[in-house]
């Protein structure tokens, strides 16, 4: 423990990116575009159920806003290598406002029908897909690197703690107007992003020159991945913890409903239950610094992810399903910390935005596609038993990770740290009290 003298020194581990201007900018706006987002993924999938009674139907939905991760993320990292980081995440912000705000237009109007769902649902996740592939290959450009960590810990704050933000916020709209009050919002949460964003002052582009392809300069930052063992093997475990653990969105609506007797709010408090966990474990774990206790952490998270779907499983009332949701939010998000800062510290900064892009197909491609089955599949054996299908899976592949000696290595904590310029931003002088 930390005595009284040393104690400031010690809590201020846990905020040292938040006095770098441009950082506080871009968690702001983070934290704007990650509520509307998670906010739209609940209403959305209360709106399909309410509609049509059907899983699947959601699961389509919500597959709708993931997907992209699969295909767009080679031009997001394209475009955030090329040109300047700042004016690629304001461009994403706004064009997913325009979305989210035809989505309340046509709610507001009664003219929202399952297609119109969906369509807007895939052009938000299209932009939003820029906007991950930006954040992240800007992030490290605004803090020095002895700060990176926490400064992936607090962006990834507004990632997980954005489930518990969002639809604690849309809540009373759901209550007491309807889904259409909640999309709007989420239209005004992009809003307070754009403005925070707008004021970025840090220029900040990769490698790529004029000229350069799209395919070959992805096929570079491909094999680059591939040709570095514990890049390849951190891709590969991420990938398996995401499928099998974080893709469970779409099978919130109908357990909430079948298994919980909760019609009207219960998806909302499943999903504030895992933005609850995973903000206390990441305020928990923001001003780790040491490499060792990463890499147990990492084991621990995983092994901890797949259990903790059993218990949401078993879980009788919506109390218990609640804590259950919050263990799971809380390995979740640990397990993501800690996996990408350790991508973003061998990842060079000449194409970190494409290696942020093949990151994004592993984390959202998987969860899109796996959603999507979970939805089919929770109308065929019901929502407990793919839970826990699925937490059971993931609890094998930690196990087995363990026969790989670079993964063994890894949650021993020899990382090698990849070789950068110091950032341009690290000149900033610190945001004022």
């Amino acid at each position: 423990m930390p005595t009284t003298s040393s104690f400031a020194p010690f809590l201020s581990r846990y905020v040292d990116a938040l006095r770098y201007r441009d950082f506080v900018r871009i968690w702001l706006g983070s934290l704007g575009g990650q509520s509307a987002y998670w906010a739209l993924i609940v209403a959305r999938g209360m709106l399909v159920l309410e509609m049509t009674g059907s899983s699947a139907l959601v699961g389509i939905t919500t597959f709708a806003a993931m997907a992209p991760r699969f295909v767009v993320p080679p031009l997001a990292g394209y475009l955030a290598d090329r040109f300047d980081r700042r004016n690629v995440l304001f461009g994403s912000y706004f064009f997913q406002m325009l979305t989210s705000g035809l989505l309340t237009g046509l709610a507001f109007a009664d003219l929202l029908e399952i297609w119109q769902l969906i369509v807007l649902s895939l052009a938000n996740g299209i932009f939003r897909t820029f906007q991950m592939s930006a954040t992240q290959s800007l992030v490290p450009n605004l803090v020095a690197r002895e700060h990176l960590l926490n400064a992936l810990a607090l962006n990834q704050l507004t990632l997980q703690g954005s489930r518990l933000v969002g639809p604690a916020l849309v809540a009373p709209a759901l209550l007491l107007v309807g889904p259409e009050a909640a999309f709007l919002v989420s239209t005004l949460f992009y809003v307070g992003s754009i403005v925070s964003i707008s004021t970025i002052r840090t220029k900040s582009s990769g490698g790529l020159q004029r000229g350069a392809s799209l395919r070959s300069s992805f096929s570079e930052a491909l094999r680059y991945a591939w040709s570095h063992p514990q890049l390849r093997s951190l891709f590969i475990i991420i990938a398996l913890h995401c499928s099998m653990t974080m893709a469970f969105e779409s099978m919130l609506p109908v357990f909430a409903r079948d298994e919980l007797g909760e019609d009207k709010l219960g998806v909302t408090y499943l999903m504030m239950g895992t933005g609850g966990g995973a903000v206390v474990a990441i305020a928990a774990i923001a001003g780790l610094r040491d490499n060792v206790m990463r890499g147990r952490l990492l084991l621990v998270a995983g092994v901890i992810s797949g259990a903790s779907m059993f218990a949401l499983a078993l879980s009788e009332n919506i109390t218990t399903a609640i804590l259950a949701t919050a263990a799971m939010g809380g390995s979740q998000a640990a397990f993501m910390v800690v996996g990408g800062a350790m991508v973003q510290s061998l990842a060079p900064d000449e194409m970190r935005g494409r290696i942020a892009a093949i990151n994004q197909i592993n984390i959202g491609g998987t969860m899109a596609v796996v959603n999507l089955v979970n939805g089919f599949a929770a109308d065929a054996i019901g929502a407990p038993n793919v839970l826990m299908i699925l937490g059971a899976s993931f609890v094998f592949v930690m196990a087995a990770s363990l026969m790989a000696a670079t993964l063994r290595g890894v949650y021993r904590g020899s990382i090698t740290i990849s070789p950068r310029p110091a950032p341009a931003a690290v000149a900033n002088e610190p945001a004022k009290a």
